[in-house]
C-alpha cells in the first residue's frame, strides 16, 4: 500500500439523529493516509463511535460522504479492505470454539484452503491465541477474548483497521500485553490505525496523530506532541527528603513549587525550553544537599492536555 494512498477521508460527514436539537457529527473532514496510526478523541457524547459508524457502513450519514481506500463507506469494495474491532461488542460466537469462529470469519471473505489455515496459523502465532484455537469462546478471559477478536478482524488482510475501544475493561497487564501485539502487528504489516479509547495510555502507546472531536466537531488534528502545545515542555521533579524542615527551594524564577505530597516530598515544574534540565537537576540537588533521597521527573500527561483543551470549549 503506497503511503501517499488515502485510506480514510471523511468530506464534511454529518449525521443528524431524529427527535435531537444538534447533529451528533457536524461537518466533519479528515484524511487518514496509507500506514498511519491516528487517534480519535474526544469526551463521551463527541460523536466518536457514530463517525466509525458511518466509517463502516453501519450508519448512513445525513449529509457529507465517507470513503476507505477511494470506495464508498459501507460498500463491497470497502468492506473487503475494512477490519473492525469493537470492545463492547463480539464479532465471534460464544458457543462455539475459537478455530471455529475463526475458519467461519475466514470463509466470509473467501478466504479458504491452505490459505486459510496458514492465515489463521500466522496470526495465531503473533497473537499467542493457539492454546485457546480449541476452547469455547465462552470459556476466555476479557483480555483473551480481545487477542481473539482482533485476530479475526486481520485474518482476511485488511488495509485499515478502526478500533473502537480495543482495551476496555482489561486489567494493566492484559492492556500492556494488547498494545505491543498490536504495534508489533502494525509495524509488520503497515495497516492503517485508527484508534478511539478512552485509556489515554493506548493512545500514547499507539498512535503518532490525533483527531480531537467536540459536539461533533473537529477541535484539533495533528501531532501528538503538537497537540501538547507549550505542555511538551513542561517537566514535574518530584523530590523526596529526609529532612521534614528544610526550606524549600528559593528560586521560583526558575522554579515553580506545585504541589507539596508531605513535609517531606515537594513537587516542582521547571519549563525546559527555558531552563535546561540538568541545570534544574543540579540546582536541586546542590540545594537539598545529604537530605535528598529521592529525585523523579516526569512529563505532562495526556490526560491533563485533553482536558485543558475540554475546559477551552
Amino acid at each position: 500500500m503506497n503511503s501517499s494512498e488515502i485510506a480514510i477521508q471523511a468530506q464534511k460527514l454529518t449525521k443528524q439523529f431524529p427527535k435531537t436539537s444538534a447533529p451528533a457529527v457536524r461537518d466533519l473532514s479528515f484524511e487518514i493516509h496509507a500506514g498511519e496510526t491516528v487517534a480519535f478523541l474526544g469526551p463521551n457524547g463527541a460523536g466518536k463511535s457514530t463517525t466509525i459508524k458511518m466509517l463502516c457502513g453501519i450508519l448512513s450519514p445525513s449529509e457529507g460522504s465517507a470513503r476507505i481506500l477511494g470506495f464508498e463507506a459501507g460498500s463491497r469494495e470497502a468492506n473487503q479492505r475494512l477490519g473492525l474491532v469493537f470492545g463492547t461488542r463480539s464479532q465471534l460466537y460464544l458457543h462455539m470454539t475459537v478455530g471455529h469462529c475463526l475458519d467461519l470469519s475466514a470463509e466470509i471473505y473467501f478466504l479458504t484452503g491452505e490459505k486459510k489455515h496458514s492465515r489463521i496459523r500466522e496470526l495465531a502465532d503473533a497473537f499467542a491465541i493457539t492454546p485457546f484455537l480449541n476452547r469455547r469462546v465462552r470459556s476466555l478471559s476479557l483480555g483473551e477474548r480481545m487477542r481473539c477478536e482482533i485476530v479475526a478482524a486481520l485474518l482476511h488482510r485488511p488495509q485499515v483497521l478502526l478500533a473502537d475501544e480495543p482495551t476496555i475493561g482489561l486489567d494493566v497487564v492484559a492492556k500492556n500485553s494488547l498494545r505491543e501485539l498490536i504495534k508489533h502487528w502494525q509495524k509488520y504489516e503497515r495497516t492503517t490505525l485508527m484508534l478511539t479509547s478512552h485509556d489515554l495510555s493506548d493512545v500514547e502507546a499507539l498512535c503518532e496523530r490525533c483527531i480531537l472531536i467536540d459536539h461533533g466537531v473537529k477541535k484539533f488534528d495533528g501531532p501528538i506532541q503538537q497537540m501538547k502545545g507549550e505542555f511538551k515542555h513542561l517537566r514535574r521533579i518530584r523530590v523526596t527528603t529526609s529532612d521534614s524542615t528544610k526550606r524549600l527551594l528559593a528560586d521560583v524564577s526558575r522554579f515553580k513549587l506545585s504541589g507539596e505530597e508531605n513535609s517531606f516530598t515537594h513537587v516542582y515544574e521547571l519549563m525546559t525550553d527555558s531552563y535546561p534540565m540538568s541545570e534544574g537537576i543540579f540546582a536541586l540537588s546542590r540545594h537539598y544537599g545529604d537530605t535528598l533521597q529521592d529525585l523523579n521527573i516526569s512529563e505532562v500527561t495526556l490526560e491533563e492536555v485533553l482536558g485543558n483543551q475540554y475546559a477551552g470549549r
